[in-house]
């Protein structure tokens, strides 16, 4: 089955590889998909996503960060198979407290027009696609979330708080002992994420 997965602000489709090579290993074909992430197209993009549909099956993604905020919102505006999965990683949905922090400081050109994309804000506090979402966190706490954000007492995976990454209507939401970058080259993360695209549920720890 074809897995298309997207990277998050400031990478390159082969910050995925990792985590590509451990879910080829697990019997998915990966699509490789880049985007510039400091100036997006949403229409644009979420066109290149639907052209990768296969028809007649499921659509299957996974993204990082910006990423799988990309891939919610593509889902939300864009009617997608019926079967359809996804799982983002590390994904602010609520949009992320690091980005506040750096548009208080009127540096929000460094995020280029991601801002605008989600990583402020997210209008709606419910999830309204039409694919099964899977929401998973890291809670490590290792990042540079910590230095512009010292006093968060909140868990989070160093960049992006475990609270931002969940939205009702979610389908299942796991937290794993892993930082914001981590969790791309983690075997646990690869094998919850196959779960929950096969299955539409993650096994959650006991």
């Amino acid at each position: 089955m074809q897995l298309v997965m997207l990277h998050g602000l400031y990478m390159h489709h082969t910050i995925m590889r990792p985590l590509a090579a451990q879910l080829s290993n697990l019997g998915w074909q990966i699509e490789g998909f880049s985007y510039n992430s400091l100036a997006i197209d949403a229409g644009l993009l979420f066109e290149r996503l639907s052209a990768l549909s296969r028809p007649g099956e499921p659509q299957f993604l996974v993204g990082h960060s910006l990423g799988g905020v990309l891939a919610r919102r593509y889902a939300e505006q864009m009617e997608l198979p019926e079967g359809s999965r996804i799982v983002t990683l590390g994904s602010p949905h609520k949009g992320a407290a690091i980005a506040r922090r750096l548009a208080q400081w009127k540096l929000e050109g460094v995020m280029g027009n991601a801002h605008q994309h989600g990583l402020l804000t997210n209008p709606n506090d419910h999830y309204q696609g039409s694919a099964e979402l899977g929401s998973l966190a890291g809670n490590a706490g290792i990042g540079v979330g910590r230095l512009l954000l010292p006093n968060e007492e909140s868990d989070t995976d160093g960049t992006v708080l475990v609270e931002e990454t969940r939205l009702e209507g979610f389908h299942d939401h796991i937290i794993l002992p892993h930082s914001h970058t981590s969790m791309l080259f983690s075997s646990e993360v690869a094998r919850q994420t196959d779960l929950f695209l096969r299955q539409g549920r993650f096994q959650q720890p006991e």
